[in-house]
């Protein structure tokens, strides 16, 4: 084990969770603006309704739905991720004014 002091700098940990979680509401936002307009950009198949175009739409419709849930979830977990950031901080620091307290009060 290593003798080195793990030192946690809140307030730089809770700007990178606070970043995180607009990182992640920017990406949702992005979502329900570009992804929607591609949705209806492709809701009336512009390739064509021929064999090939109606071959494209059986491939792409699937990766279509695909990536736009894809697209959503990954919003949700970089959001999630940037929460998950605020709250360890929070712990974190809990837990040493909690030990601070038991150090200082068993002290004579």
């Amino acid at each position: 084990m290593s003798d080195e002091w793990l030192r946690l700098d809140a307030d730089e940990a809770s700007a990178g969770s606070r970043a995180l979680r607009a990182a992640g509401e920017h990406l949702g936002a992005q979502r329900g603006s570009a992804g929607a307009e591609l949705e209806a950009a492709s809701a009336a198949p512009p390739w064509g309704t021929d064999e090939y175009g109606r071959s494209f739409e059986n491939q792409y419709r699937p990766v279509e739905r695909q990536v736009m849930d894809v697209w959503r979830q990954l919003a949700a977990y970089v959001e999630g991720l940037g929460e998950a950031a605020a709250r360890s901080v929070q712990d974190n620091l809990g837990a040493d004014a909690d030990a601070r307290h038991r150090f200082l009060r068993g002290r004579p």
